[in-house]
């Protein structure tokens, strides 16, 4: 069997007296879609951040390639895991061109220089993340959604095998939140990339995800395709609300919708 791309064994994480994660075991293969649901305060930030070698497990064990994320080195690191949150941040004004530019940086020497493999890279990530017309455009003067394509982009640029998406789509529009998994997509078909992402959007991870890892109480519900884990009896658990679960009559894929509580006069 082959090494895992991401794998979490007995991890365990607590911020002083509050256990957030207690016992979370998992594996996120090459290139496959995996997306990380659960509440609000579940740990799903938390395990991202351990992954990416941010935080340290208090016990348990997270490896990027069969690795520990501490032993390797930065730019190592750099080569084979990007990550992103729900807003790029920059400390200072830049292109949408010159910020996918950030990740060719692992693969400069040491004094730097941009080479015309650095530029073919560059060129191809915003024809995938469909960000040609904006290149000139600066960051502040473009969209949420848009800028989160620039965050993906400048992840191909980085030739990363992994990548770590903290609910990328939390404040985005439809139209902008089906183009980001459109993209993720496509680079898991056209480059092998692989994805773990936090999200809360249980219909549309039901569209694009491979596997759902469900967590609740700091341990892993369920863990298995869309279908496997999204049901009414998994998602009341973990959320505390009930819902029905049918199909999309266009995808076949599993639809999720909330029931409205009713009270004791409703009949």
């Amino acid at each position: 069997m082959s090494t895992a791309l991401l794998s979490a064994r007995g991890v365990r994480f607590r911020y002083r007296e509050r256990e957030v994660l207690a016992g979370v075991d998992f594996d996120v293969r090459d290139g496959e879609v995996a997306i990380l649901l659960g509440p609000n305060g579940v740990g799903k930030s938390t395990l991202l951040k351990i992954f990416s070698g941010l935080l340290s497990p208090g016990s348990g064990e997270v490896t990027l390639i069969g690795r520990p994320p501490a032993s390797y080195g930065r730019r190592e690191m750099a080569r084979l895991l990007s990550v992103a949150g729900q807003e790029p941040q920059v400390d200072f004004p830049m292109s949408v061109e010159e910020y996918v530019a950030l990740g060719r940086f692992p693969h400069q020497g040491f004094f730097g220089g941009v080479t015309g493999e650095d530029r073919e890279q560059v060129e191809r990530a915003l024809e995938r993340s469909e960000l040609l017309e904006l290149r000139a455009r600066g960051l502040g003067e473009i969209s949420a959604g848009e800028r989160q394509r620039a965050a993906v982009a400048r992840a191909v640029c980085q030739g990363a095998k992994a990548m770590l998406l903290d609910e990328p789509t939390a404040f985005l529009d439809i139209y902008h939140r089906v183009a980001f998994y459109e993209i993720v997509s496509r680079l898991k078909k056209e480059c092998g990339v692989g994805a773990l992402v936090a999200s809360h959007d249980l219909s549309l991870c039901a569209e694009y995800g491979e596997r759902i890892v469900l967590l609740s109480a700091g341990r892993v519900l369920a863990s298995g395709t869309p279908e496997e884990v999204l049901t009414p009896g998994n998602i009341r658990e973990a959320y505390g609300v009930d819902v029905t679960c049918d199909r999309n009559p266009a995808t076949g894929a599993v639809r999720v919708t909330p029931m409205r509580k009713r009270d004791a006069t409703q009949r």
